[in-house]
């Protein structure tokens, strides 16, 4: 009788595979680009988080809120500054890249890991439902600041 194979008090083997996988859904690349096309760059920015937060790197999560601010301060001031017969499409172009870039930077590796493991996404609509709500939530915020400021 071997006393390895009875021991109740040996820890268990497994494989251990490099990288932080997680059973839980995330979102795509792509859903990160469309909640960010429809919500500005805070709705992907909110997506990006959830990814990151399930793959363990909460630490880099500041970083992506700071960015999405930053762009979205840029284009509303520019958008203010700017004469009105300056087409906003450029705009909303470069921020879609700009997070787009940042997804794949941040998470493209993740990703691929995690398709690989068989791992499970979140609906785009869901990203562009949560889109939704940010374009909602900061029209509402606007049209409040410009009534108090009766702008």
């Amino acid at each position: 009788m071997d006393v390895q194979q009875n021991n109740p008090f040996q820890t268990p083997q497994a494989d251990l595979q490099p990288g932080i996988t997680t059973q839980s859904p995330l979102y795509s690349i792509a859903g990160v680009g469309l909640a960010t096309f429809i919500g500005t760059p805070l709705a992907g920015a909110w997506l990006l988080a959830h990814n990151l937060q399930l793959l363990g790197k909460a630490d880099r999560v500041a970083m992506v809120w700071g960015i999405s601010v930053v762009l979205l301060i840029v284009t509303l001031v520019l958008a203010f500054v700017l004469p009105e017969e300056v087409p906003a499409l450029p705009f909303a172009i470069a921020q879609l890249m700009a997070m787009i870039m940042l997804a794949k930077n941040l998470l493209e590796a993740d990703l691929k890991q995690h398709t690989e493991a068989g791992g499970a996404y979140l609906s785009n609509w869901r990203a562009a439902g949560i889109g939704l709500m940010f374009t909602i939530g900061l029209a509402a915020l606007m049209f409040a600041v410009l009534m108090i400021f009766d702008i």
